[in-house]
């Protein structure tokens, strides 16, 4: 139990120690299409070689619709991202993340997701230039086989961030 404390006191510790920030992006998959925009919050935690691995949360809200269905997507993941040059101009830089989300309907489209817990999670890569950065990643929202059927989505997106 004290451990579960400790590990949750300390992903909530990360926003006031951290870099910030505002992630907009799109993406589409088998015929559904997203709209996404969150606050991601970055710790630093070591530099191995020329690099810095970092770890964070991800706070998002996204809308999801496929023809005449829609749905809301609230999620908050944590995740672990490493830049493979901070130090230099353009930062290549690649991250990966799964936690919680909750969404607003359990169907879209031909998807049946069977519950409103759900999990989110996605891998990308990336590029960074002083506050701005350009990402291209995989996501997937599924309820991990909690419930059947688990259709879940998978797509592809693209993202914008500011970092503040």
């Amino acid at each position: 139990m004290y451990r579960f404390i400790f590990l949750v006191a300390s992903l909530l510790a990360v926003p006031a120690y951290a870099e910030r920030a505002l992630v907009l992006g799109t993406g589409a998959g088998y015929g559904a299409q997203s709209y996404h925009a969150g606050l991601n919050w970055l710790h630093p935690w070591r530099q191995p070689g020329a690099g810095r691995l970092a770890y964070g949360l991800g706070g998002e809200v996204a809308y999801w619709e496929y023809g005449a269905d829609d749905l809301i997507q609230v999620s908050l993941i944590p995740m672990i991202h490493y830049s493979v040059n901070p130090q230099a101009n353009i930062q290549p830089f690649v991250f990966a993340g799964i936690g919680p989300a909750w969404i607003s309907d359990t169907r879209l489209g031909p998807k049946d997701l069977s519950s409103e817990f759900q999990f989110s999670s996605r891998a990308g890569l990336g590029l960074a230039k002083g506050r701005h950065s350009l990402a291209v990643e995989a996501r997937h929202l599924s309820n991990g086989g909690i419930k059947q059927p688990n259709d879940g989505i998978s797509s592809w997106s693209l993202s914008y961030g500011y970092c503040f």
